[in-house]
């Protein structure tokens, strides 16, 4: 078998030519596959030989036998030689991860344009890199196979510096084996992603394998009561970032306004005062935590970093203001009881009358929704809609998060989303701000028979366009 790999796997190999899905499949592949179910990776090889695949490359744990397929005595030093084949230079990268319930996609977005230096952000609101690398639904953290066929393109080939927005499952999973994250960071926690994990301490868990030795080097965390949990746990050198003059940056004061905040904050005992044209709830906290991850990586200067600061944007689908008149629309993509309640309390002070426009995921977390409907008590008008639905009924998903709405407040029901959201540009009136929450930057709606095309952004754009 060894011999017959190395045949195959010779030094005129096109490392193109590997694929880690039967999805990704095409004349003259090579796949590389396992599975801990002996069942479903015989049917996946099964599938793959069906698409005529020209070789496989498989562990032990495959029953089948055929002449495409060679089965190797370690899949896992087998896999992981090959991964260097295909990114000689990965190793020797710096990768820096974020995780946490709230902030991953925001904070590694500002990270990404305050290194500036050869480097990428892989995660959630990156969809269209990796469309030319596999036919798999994009996940918020992608598997390393793929990150590192992206890194082998020649336009990718010179980053050093990779971004990366970890996602529980994907610790969970083991999806990033492989690399060592130089620096990682931790934002919050708040109850998401119960139908997976089915409680918070295993969810706390899952986040807590990024701040182990062999997963990263050293970490930076905001303080909170998990913050200081995660430092509690991990034996790494860590740094925090905290309203005490204990803290490694120590935030001195805020003041923020509808795009924009000012801050004074004092780092390993010297002071700075800034200000960064960012708007949304607490993007001052994900810009800090961005921040100290690239000067505790010890590669960046502080007065380089404050200088990139005044360039900063949110990512797509990131408190994304859109104005008209008086009024602004805003699209985020919050969709835990705590990012919406931050959503809706960053803007109290700054409008006179809040819409909210939200909905609840079908087939997913359930407990959350009647928590959902609490943290919008605080707007003046709220409207619940259809998110992605899926497979469950509707109205069900509706009736679950109006069990958290106080009976006393302006609530409607109008599942349609386009109509939801024409509803809500209508309500807007004299210094009015509409949120409109849970999809971000998503471009399709998923519902029990089929996926549609939408995008909130584009709404919004077409009907302001009609008004103006």
């Amino acid at each position: 078998m060894v011999d017959e790999l190395k045949d195959i796997l010779n030094k005129d190999f096109d490392y193109s030519n590997l694929v880690n899905s039967t999805l990704d499949i095409k004349e003259n592949s090579i796949l590389l596959i396992d599975n801990h179910s002996e069942q479903r990776l015989n049917e996946l090889i099964l599938d793959a030989i069906s698409k005529n695949v020209r070789n496989i490359i498989t562990s032990k744990n495959c029953t089948l036998n055929n002449k495409e397929i060679i089965k190797v005595e370690n899949y896992k030093k087998t896999f992981n030689k090959i991964l260097l084949k295909i990114c000689k230079n990965f190793q020797t990268k710096n990768y820096f991860g974020i995780t946490g319930t709230n902030g991953k996609t925001t904070t590694g977005y500002y990270l990404n344009q305050l290194i500036r230096n050869k480097s990428i952000f892989i995660g959630t609101t990156e969809e269209d890199l990796f469309k030319k690398i596999t036919n798999e639904e994009h996940l918020t953290t992608p598997k390393l196979f793929n990150i590192l066929q992206l890194l082998s393109k020649e336009e990718y080939k010179d980053i050093m510096d990779v971004v990366i927005e970890v996602s529980s499952h994907a610790l969970d999973q083991d999806r990033l084996q492989g690399i060592v994250f130089k620096v990682s960071g931790f934002t919050n926690l708040s109850q998401d992603h119960f139908d997976y994990h089915k409680n918070i301490d295993n969810y706390f868990k899952a986040k807590l394998k990024l701040f182990t030795e062999g997963f990263s080097e050293k970490f930076v965390y905001l303080e909170s009561e998990w913050g200081n949990k995660v430092k509690h746990e991990s034996n790494l050198p860590s740094f925090s970032i905290g309203t005490e003059s204990t803290n490694n940056l120590f935030i001195e004061k805020v003041r923020t306004q509808k795009n924009s905040f000012d801050i004074d904050f004092y780092l390993e005992g010297k002071k700075y005062d800034i200000s960064v044209p960012l708007g949304g709830p607490l993007a001052y906290m994900n810009y800090l935590l961005a921040l100290s991850m690239a000067y505790f990586s010890d590669d960046y200067k502080i007065d380089d970093l404050l200088e990139a600061s005044g360039k900063l944007n949110n990512p797509n689908g990131r408190h994304e203001i859109y104005s008209l008149d008086t009024n602004d629309v805003i699209i985020d993509y919050a969709h835990t009881p705590e990012s919406i309640k931050q959503s809706i309390a960053y803007v109290k002070d700054k409008y006179k009358n809040i819409t909210v426009i939200f909905g609840a995921g079908g087939n997913r977390d359930k407990d959350k929704r009647s928590l959902m409907g609490n943290a919008v008590n605080d707007a003046d008008k709220i409207i619940i809609t259809n998110d992605n639905p899926r497979g469950e009924n509707e109205e069900d998903i509706a009736k679950d998060i109006l069990e958290g709405v106080n009976l006393n407040k302006d609530v409607e029901v109008i599942l349609n989303r386009k109509e939801a959201i024409r509803k809500g540009i209508d309500n807007l009136n004299n210094d009015s701000v509409l949120l409109i929450l849970g999809k971000g930057h998503e471009k399709n709606q998923e519902f029990k028979n089929n996926t549609i095309k939408f995008s909130d952004q584009q709404i919004v754009k077409e009907m302001l366009k009609e008004i103006k």
